[in-house]
């Protein structure tokens, strides 16, 4: 998937792109090795993490600023080196005790991922708005050559403009949780979704100036009739596989009632 073609992408497939949150984050560890690998595996078009920087500056897979929730141990990403924290454990389901993962640094990630597959990332820290980390992200991103293919998202305008100064041809993104209009200078939007009902126009509105909409809706199979019919561009889940059946069935049914009318 490219994200400047993906409106003309978008029609040839028939129907939203599906996006791993975190990786297939319902059914394994959020940002994890092996919740990137089942979310590929489970047929998720388009990928999703989150990026910090460690007190040594390298570019981290993780979603908190702290590691106390998804590693076994407890401090500040910004206050650790890579190598400390290289010496956590991802933290594993009672039933995967064994499994020993480890935090991935970004070059991993796409190494691990094979750097084929579309990718949003989600710049959680701060330091992101800074010209010199920013420099950071797309020297790495250009080694890989995935800048065609890797978005940059935020909650923060100003993180993605940073990035968007070094490299201008960078797909980027907006995460909002309230505003109505997706009148931002950006090429991707993720409202949250009750914004698709207080405003029914929002989807159509972002098609005709040219964006992408994906709603902040992790769980989104209950909704997916809604979607299909303002007709989003992609769908944001933590069970991938589960999203991707749910889409099957919807089209499946509403196919069967047009042809029944």
């Amino acid at each position: 998937m490219n994200w400047q073609q993906i409106t003309q992408q978008r029609i040839s497939l028939g129907r939203p792109f599906v996006m791993a949150h975190r990786g297939a984050s319902d059914i394994l560890p959020e940002n994890s090795p092996s919740a990137f690998y089942r979310a590929i595996a489970d047929g998720a078009d388009v990928l999703e993490t989150d990026l910090h920087f460690t007190k040594d500056e390298e570019i981290v897979v993780i979603h908190d600023n702290t590691v106390d929730r998804t590693l076994n141990g407890c401090g500040l990403v910004s206050e650790m080196t890579l190598t400390e924290l290289k010496r956590l454990k991802i933290r594993q389901p009672r039933e995967r005790q064994a499994i020993d993962e480890r935090i991935l640094t970004l070059a991993e990630y796409i190494a691990f991922t094979g750097g084929k597959i579309a990718t949003a990332l989600e710049l959680k820290d701060p330091r992101f708005a800074q010209p010199r980390f920013a420099e950071k992200l797309v020297a790495i991103l250009s080694h890989y050559q995935v800048l065609e293919i890797y978005g940059v998202i935020s909650f923060d305008l100003p993180h993605v403009q940073a990035v968007q100064a070094i490299q201008p041809t960078i797909a980027t993104g907006w995460i909002t949780m309230s505003h109505l209009w997706p009148n931002k200078p950006v090429n991707f939007i993720g409202p949250l979704w009750p914004i698709l009902l207080l405003n029914p126009f929002y989807v159509a509105w972002a098609h005709r100036l040219g964006k992408i909409v994906c709603p902040l809706d992790p769980s989104p199979e209950k909704r997916i009739p809604l979607y299909l019919r303002l007709g989003v561009d992609m769908l944001i889940t933590n069970n991938p596989a589960l999203t991707l059946q749910t889409l099957g069935q919807t089209s499946s049914l509403s196919y069967a009632l047009r042809n029944t009318l």
